[in-house]
């Protein structure tokens, strides 16, 4: 549909944002796309905005438009085409889940081939019609073979700065996220790098112990890729990777909230122990995402969605190789879990904004860009609006 941009309201709403719930709340979106007003419907005075355009929710959830920071594909497409239509045709996708910015994410592979895919995604920002493109993530290649994963373990290598260089300048500015393996020697040399650079790294696809990974987040690997998937397990003597994560407030998380890659009660359970700020929900959805049961093929490899509902190998059904989830899904499922929406929904918008430094987005306030989804009580949504624009209407 085409999208527009003009004054908007929005009324009857149950705003979840920040932490909070607001019943019987209300939006006004300038045009300039961002947010003018936030008011209660006890207070409403449709006069005082002048002559725009009314959309009554009639109760629906208003959020912030989700942000997924880890996802290498849905629908179809993915970045692993090396083609700048898949990746926007991932943004058109993924507007109908209520997602309104995203990172592009790379598996990791030889340098030319993550070169390319780089340069290519880089092309597809600017030009999305649906859900923004914030940069791009690199899963890889600086991962243990060990844990590997879906991973090609022909394609990993220890941390060289030169290789680091070659793949962010490629991404001229863009590369936001990088997942390196903290226990590989040459890790000292990347951190103080990316800082530079802006590229925040993630410590995952590792079998460091905990002293190592304590190491790494005392260098300033502050985050952990796909928490408990892929990394070192918890263990009374070598807490491990994991236990890094959970016992340190200075580790952010991701997590895959689908009750297959993490049982529904660990998730529970980390949501609880670590501070509101330091969990973001992400997909790690595989491109054949939303296309329904079947074979194909993922980064090159045959893969089958398994009965669980997440992607398996077909040579070997026990690896997981990524996810079919939806970031609506996710955040259903943690608010079933826990009980708590406005926490859920958090954490799949103003957590993720904040950790990769887009504080224009992920929030309901003033002056913030009116990136917002509307959703029913089962988080399916009815109407997406990116930068005041709506660009999609179910």
């Amino acid at each position: 549909m085409k999208a527009d941009c003009k004054k908007r309201l929005i009324i009857n709403a149950t705003l979840v944002s920040s932490g909070t719930v607001r019943d019987r709340s209300g939006l006004f979106i300038n045009e300039d796309g961002r947010i003018a007003d936030v008011f209660s419907m006890a207070d409403f005075d449709k006069a005082k905005y002048g002559e725009c355009e009314t959309l009554d929710v009639r109760g629906s959830l208003v959020t912030p438009g989700l942000i997924d920071t880890h996802i290498h594909g849905i629908g179809g497409y993915g970045p692993d085409d090396c083609d700048i239509q898949s990746v926007l045709g991932m943004s058109e996708k993924l507007m109908q889940f209520g997602v309104t910015a995203f990172f592009p994410t790379l598996y990791a592979g030889s340098a030319d081939k993550m070169e390319r895919e780089t340069r290519e995604a880089v092309k597809a920002i600017g030009k999305e019609s649906g859900a923004r493109i914030l940069g791009i993530n690199l899963e890889g290649p600086f991962l243990n073979p060990k844990k590997c994963g879906a991973q090609d373990p022909k394609a990993l290598t220890e941390p060289d700065a030169s290789t680091f260089l070659r793949l962010v300048q490629a991404g001229e500015g863009h590369v936001k996220a990088m997942t390196i393996a903290p226990e590989l020697p040459g890790v000292e040399e990347i951190v103080p790098l990316a800082e530079r650079m802006g590229v925040v790294l993630l410590m995952g696809h590792t079998d460091a112990t905990y002293e190592q990974a304590v190491r790494g987040m005392n260098l300033g690997i502050h985050h952990a890729t796909h928490t408990f998937n892929a990394m070192s397990r918890m263990d009374h003597k070598n807490p491990g990777v994991a236990g890094c994560a959970l016992f340190h407030d200075a580790m952010h998380c991701e997590l895959i909230a689908d009750g297959v890659h993490v049982h529904r009660d660990l998730v529970s359970f980390l949501i609880k122990t670590k501070p509101q700020d330091k969990v973001v929900l992400i997909t790690d959805s595989l491109k054949p995402t939303a296309l329904g049961p079947g074979r194909f093929v993922a980064n090159g490899d045959p893969v089958v969605l398994g009965e669980r509902g997440a992607f398996v190998m077909e040579r070997d059904s026990s690896v997981l190789c990524g996810s079919a989830l939806t970031l609506n899904t996710a955040v259903r499922n943690v608010t079933s879990w826990t009980g708590n929406k406005a926490q859920a929904v958090r954490m799949a918008t103003e957590n993720p904004a904040t950790v990769y430094g887009f504080g224009e987005i992920g929030a309901l306030a003033k002056g913030k860009l009116a990136d917002i989804a509307v959703f029913d009580e089962d988080f399916n949504a009815s109407e997406v609006f990116v930068g005041g624009k709506l660009v999609y209407k179910k």
